[in-house]
């Protein structure tokens, strides 16, 4: 008879522990799941703010976009390759004719000395490939008018106004 009790409390024990190991799943893996995304949305957020930098450096040491190179871009600034294999990257930029009167127009109302900046682009985006785990589409983006990031890992926009960016197609 302690026979069988001893089979039957050790099947208790390995019932229990399974259980315990897949409450414990439960918990983890949502959680593991979010860290992960956490990290993906810092990753390109950091690699979009880098390539934002580029490009305002080059717009102000080059009076203009003439001669910019995406691919240059990103290889000049040293993203890591598996960024690079994750995202892709592209640059909406304005007309110098839109550019122009954007910086006319906050000429006009600066009453002090200050820096004034337009940007010379409307949206620097990156675009998750199909390699990528957050799924194939997936959008960061700074919006260069509004001076301000979107998208992944950021606030729930899933798409920026394509209407603004393009609106003459």
């Amino acid at each position: 008879m302690t026979n069988s009790n001893n089979k039957s409390r050790i099947k208790y024990y390995i019932v229990a522990a399974l259980i315990i190991i897949v409450v414990a799943l439960i918990l983890i893996i949502p959680r593991w799941n979010s860290y992960q995304n956490r990290k993906q949305a810092e990753e390109v957020r950091t690699a979009v703010q880098a390539l934002r930098d580029y490009v305002d450096n080059y717009w102000k040491t080059n009076g203009s976009a003439s001669g910019f190179s995406t691919e240059n871009a990103l290889v000049e600034i040293g993203l890591k390759p598996k960024v690079l294999e994750k995202w892709d990257f592209a640059i909406a930029w304005k007309s110098s004719e839109i550019y122009t009167t954007q910086m006319v127009d906050k000429l006009k109302n600066v009453n002090e000395n200050n820096y004034v900046y337009v940007a010379p682009y409307k949206v620097i985006m990156a675009i998750a490939s199909a390699s990528n785990k957050v799924g194939e589409g997936r959008k960061m983006w700074f919006d260069g008018d509004a001076n301000s990031f979107h998208g992944f890992g950021v606030d729930e926009k899933i798409e920026p106004d394509w209407a603004r960016i393009f609106p003459n197609p």
